[in-house]
């Protein structure tokens, strides 16, 4: 690896370099022009370039087509061998453009046929991934996790004593057996109450964000880790991350006495808060 002059970012309409017939364009983010107009100090592939169309710049690289292309590229997409090291790259160059400029970072594998192509693109959105980028100045992602138990009796008990009234009159047998034939009513309700605990904790945390955004909470990634029941993104000033990890710490302290886990993630590139550019027409011309 070695820091080159590939990567002063050459004008749109300045001549484009050659691609092999075999290679393709790999986009791996966008930022602002006057930002990156230096090279990053740190070390990079010699094969990248910055490509600039107006206030915003194209941070790219050739890739032989058929890595990510028929038969091959199915294959090794599903390698995950093949696939991890490029996308954690793909994630070191996002993270180091960050640190010159806000970001729209592209998802991995986003491919264009050629410079034409991409700055076409670049040109037909050129307003809203400026406007994007000047929302996100200054500021970062961080992700909210929470995960809930309800694999114990003493739970599940307590769970039926919140929901029905009547339980607490009922013996112990009886209890056990009900709790048998009901689990998976006393795991709906469960999951709903610790997903609206949740809400309240992330209603605590908002007037520290700039903006939250709830996602699928997704599988169960650690199996001792508990059932996963929420997953929210938050836009955080870096002046305040310090606040809301703090925050978050003491919030999870209290979660786990209801056997609720909360962890927060962080910082990431402002994936969850980028606009939609795949309208009819004007969507990216390869695969993401």
């Amino acid at each position: 690896m070695s820091e080159v002059a590939s990567l002063s970012p050459p004008d749109a309409s300045a001549a484009s370099p050659m691609l092999e017939g075999s290679e393709a364009i790999c986009l791996f983010v966008f930022a602002q022009s006057d930002n990156v107009r230096k090279r990053p100090s740190e070390a990079v592939d010699e094969r990248l370039i910055l490509r600039r169309v107006g206030s915003i710049a194209a941070l790219i690289g050739a890739v032989p087509i058929s890595d990510y292309c028929g038969a091959a590229g199915e294959r090794n997409l599903a390698d995950a061998a093949w696939i991890a090291p490029r996308v954690r790259r793909h994630a070191e160059l996002v993270e180091c453009t960050m640190r010159l400029s806000p970001v729209f970072p592209i998802p991995f594998g986003t491919l264009y046929k050629s410079f034409d192509s991409l700055a076409a693109f670049m040109r037909a959105h050129e307003e809203s991934i400026g406007g994007f980028l000047q929302r996100v100045a200054d500021k970062e992602e961080w992700e909210l996790r929470a995960c809930a138990r309800f694999d114990s009796p003493e739970i599940l008990d307590r769970l039926a004593c919140d929901a029905w009234p009547e339980w607490r009159a009922l013996t112990k047998g009886v209890r056990y057996m009900r709790a048998c034939r009901d689990r998976d009513a006393l795991l709906d309700v469960g999951r709903a109450a610790a997903a609206a605990r949740v809400r309240e904790f992330v209603a605590e945390l908002r007037p520290l964000a700039a903006s939250v955004r709830q996602h699928d909470p997704g599988r169960r990634l650690d199996p001792g880790a508990g059932e996963p029941i929420a997953r929210y993104a938050f836009l955080v000033e870096r002046s305040n991350a310090d606040e809301v990890r703090a925050r978050v710490k003491e919030i999870a302290v209290g979660a786990s006495r209801q056997n609720i886990g909360i962890t927060l993630s962080g910082p990431w590139p402002p994936f969850s808060f980028r606009p939609d550019l795949s309208a009819p027409n004007q969507a990216m011309d390869g695969v993401s």
